[in-house]
């Protein structure tokens, strides 16, 4: 039998890539509504921050009452950019998401630096790491104010696993009581004082030593006629802010 020709191939057409025209004037003109709209957005979110920033430096009760003066700015954005003249028309979702979020990151950011230092100081000082150091003239022996491994509460607990917390502390004039505690702020501290056995007693200012550590101490017979030390510690920073510090009792043998 005689084979079957084969269909001849249609000639496959040559394909020429055309790009679409481009339109420079309307490519500039897109860049720079972009970017005038970019510039106010982020003045936009610099002014509201600047705003939330002072009412929350005066009044930090005030706080979310700023953050939603900040929130106040993102749907002033569309009436800003029609003020300025600038064609919003051609925004789309992606546009305004864009807007949004930069804005958003930028008030949040200026908020925040003005409510920190060195603008601004809305945290109390820091009070920690509490030790009584109690020396007999021979022995040094010192308490530590942690938290106890069987309770998991913070209490007062003796350096030395083998003394007892009853009989460290004598109302002894030979005994010589060493209160430490570590008093930080960002901002400095201005005042650092103790009182004992009350919290409405007379303060006494602390000295302050080395690693951030303030001290005060006594002589076993200020003790005299009390069953117990009782610690109140209190400190203030710079811009008013303050913190007292009450860790609770020591026992105090006659």
């Amino acid at each position: 039998m005689a084979k079957k020709r084969k269909k001849d191939k249609k000639p496959e057409e040559d394909y020429e890539f055309t790009p679409p025209e481009f339109d420079e004037r309307e490519f500039l003109e897109k860049e720079l509504r972009d970017t005038r709209a970019a510039i106010m957005t982020v003045g936009l979110a610099v002014l509201f921050g600047v705003v939330a920033g002072v009412v929350t430096a005066m009044a930090p009760a005030l706080t979310a009452i700023a953050f939603i003066i900040g929130i106040a700015g993102i749907f002033s954005l569309k009436f800003l950019y029609e003020l300025m003249g600038v064609d919003i028309s051609g925004f789309t979702k992606k546009n305004w998401a864009g807007t949004v979020v930069t804005y958003f990151f930028t008030f949040l950011a200026i908020w925040v630096l003005l409510i920190n230092t060195p603008f601004a100081d809305l945290t109390d000082p820091s009070i920690d790491q509490a030790t009584i150091w109690v020396s007999d003239g021979t022995t040094l022996t010192g308490i530590e104010y942690k938290k106890s491994e069987t309770t998991d509460a913070l209490t007062w607990i003796p350096t030395d696993p083998n003394a007892t917390l009853d009989d460290i502390i004598h109302t002894s004039s030979s005994y010589t009581i060493n209160i430490t505690a570590r008093i930080a702020d960002a901002g400095g501290i201005a005042i650092a004082e103790i009182a004992l056995n009350s919290s409405t007693s007379s303060y006494y200012l602390m000295t302050k030593g080395s690693a951030g550590k303030y001290e005060y101490s006594i002589n076993g017979t200020q003790l005299a006629g009390q069953s117990v030390l009782t610690v109140f510690i209190h400190a203030k920073d710079k811009h008013g802010n303050e913190r007292l510090f009450a860790p609770g009792s020591i026992p105090v043998t006659p």
